[in-house]
């Protein structure tokens, strides 16, 4: 995901820890943040927490004309991944651009993955899952499993609910994927999610989802509320055991 700035529909590749060399794209506003969530670590900063007006956002045929061109320069990532500084599943036309991507992977004879980082707050509709589930990969976040931290420091619109109304969209997909971001505050240790009380309620949440795998991440960049810091290794590799207790696969960028 691109930092503070402007991002256009398609950018990259980057290189990220999770997905390899990552042809991103972008389904939000070019030129500036808006999100159903308005997390407290996101890189791209606070922004709007709302849906993108239809005239701020790409169409569908510009997206893939866009991602042809990327990739008719010769670049050959290892994955395409829809991210960008908003929530990509609430653009309006998410299963259309998810059909002609994969169409063109196939006309390539790539074998680069097709991802989605989301927030999930677009899953009650029956066409953004419908599009998940033809990704290679949907991965959706699980950072904070009690209300009181999910309203706090994930910050999502209104309508997204509570972490059990969260959980119940992630299970309908196929096979969910839950990527988990934790971080510390020494300054102001009420906006760390790194705490017994969470950890515990993520791994209820977990169990109950069963995902095909958890990413831990920490934080890396920059910030949207200053003052967070990462967790070190040892503690995610703690964290992993505890899961791994479940009989669920995961792993960890520190």
């Amino acid at each position: 995901m691109p930092a503070k700035g402007p991002c256009p529909a398609v950018y990259g590749p980057v290189h990220s820890r999770r997905h390899g060399l990552s042809l991103g794209i972008n389904l939000g506003a070019s030129e500036k943040k808006v999100c159903t969530w308005g997390c407290v670590y996101c890189q791209c900063g606070f922004g709007a927490r709302d849906v993108p007006r239809e005239d701020e956002i790409t169409s569908a045929a510009a997206v893939i004309a866009s991602l042809r061109e990327s990739l008719g320069t010769g670049t050959r990532p290892d994955s395409v991944t829809f991210a960008g500084n908003s929530e990509p599943t609430a653009h309006p036309e998410f299963l259309e651009i998810v059909r002609q991507a994969r169409k063109l992977k196939y006309a390539m004879r790539a074998t680069w993955a097709l991802n989605v980082l989301s927030n999930g707050s677009e899953l009650d509709k029956n066409a953004v899952v419908a599009a998940c589930d033809l990704l290679d990969e949907a991965w959706i976040k699980l950072d904070c499993a009690t209300d009181e931290l999910f309203r706090r420091l994930n910050r999502p619109v209104f309508r997204v609910g509570s972490v059990h109304e969260h959980v119940a969209r992630i299970k309908r997909l196929k096979e969910p994927r839950i990527q988990t971001l934790l971080w510390r505050s020494q300054a102001h240790p009420q906006t760390s999610n790194f705490s017994e009380e969470n950890l515990h309620a993520l791994l209820n949440a977990y169990s109950e989802i069963r995902p095909v795998e958890i990413h831990l991440t920490t934080v890396k960049r920059e910030t949207a509320l200053a003052g967070l810091q990462p967790v070190s290794a040892g503690d995610l590799d703690a964290f992993a055991a505890r899961i791994r207790e479940l009989g669920l696969k995961v792993n960890l960028f520190p």
